[in-house]
Order: structure tokens, then sequence, then C-alpha cells
């Protein structure tokens, strides 16, 4: 298994929402939207989890895909996420799947059957231990 890379969130403590998010090589801003009180200048940490989803959709359908030397072309996910406080949990992700490519009816099916089974979704309905510590 890769070793586990550490991703970081620092504020700036200037006051705003606003925090560098590093992940990997890549720098992104993390903000809250005007009415939340941040200056919408990136995504919502919650926008962020769903981007992980989508992305280990999408990455999990291509190398399936790939695997099978099935004629996969775009791939595009979407995702949703909502709270409904009136649902266990409350916290709830629309996963919306669009595939293209010259696919038989029984590989389009197969792929939606393993979209279902990337790592990001398998970790979000099993749920996830977190421990928080001083560093």
């Amino acid at each position: 298994m890769a070793e586990a890379r550490i991703v970081t969130a620092d504020d700036p403590g200037k006051g705003g929402m606003q925090m560098m998010i590093g992940a990997g090589p890549a720098r992104i801003v993390a903000d809250q939207p005007l009415e939340a009180g941040g200056l919408d200048l990136g995504p919502t940490p919650h926008e962020l989890v769903s981007a992980g989803l989508a992305g280990c959709v999408a990455q999990t359908l291509r190398l399936y895909a790939n695997l099978k030397g099935w004629p996969l072309g775009h791939v595009h996910v979407s995702v949703t996420h909502h709270k409904d406080e009136q649902q266990t949990p409350a916290d709830g992700f629309e996963v919306t799947v669009r595939l293209e490519g010259p696919l038989a009816a029984d590989q389009t099916e197969r792929l939606l059957q393993i979209a279902d089974h990337c790592p990001v979704h398998r970790m979000l309905t099993a749920g996830a231990r977190v421990t928080t510590s001083a560093g």
C-alpha cells in the first residue's frame, strides 16, 4: 500500500474563511459562500469531499474499463451533497455518472455497479474513525 500523503489546511489568520489547502503537489483555496461569511474564492470543505468522491468514481471506472479493454470514452461524474436532518445519517451524496464510448449495454451496467465500489464511496458508506491531537 502506498504511503499516506498528508493534506494540510492553513488559516492565514486574517479574519476570513479562506484556507490554503495543500494536497500532494496542489495548492487550492477553500472558502465559504458569501452568505456563509466567506468570499466564495474556492470550494467549501463539503465540496472538497464531493470532489474526492467524484474523482475516485471516475478513476475507478477508467481503471476497470482499461483492465477489461472496454472502449470507454469520456467519463463525467457529478456529485451533489445534501443534508436532511430527518434522515440517518443526515449527510447524503448523489452521484450521477455519464459514460461515453461504444459500450455494450452490459458493459455500461457493470460500470455503473463498479462506481459504487470506489474506495472513497466505500469509506463514506462504511464510516471512518477520526482522531484529533495537538501538533
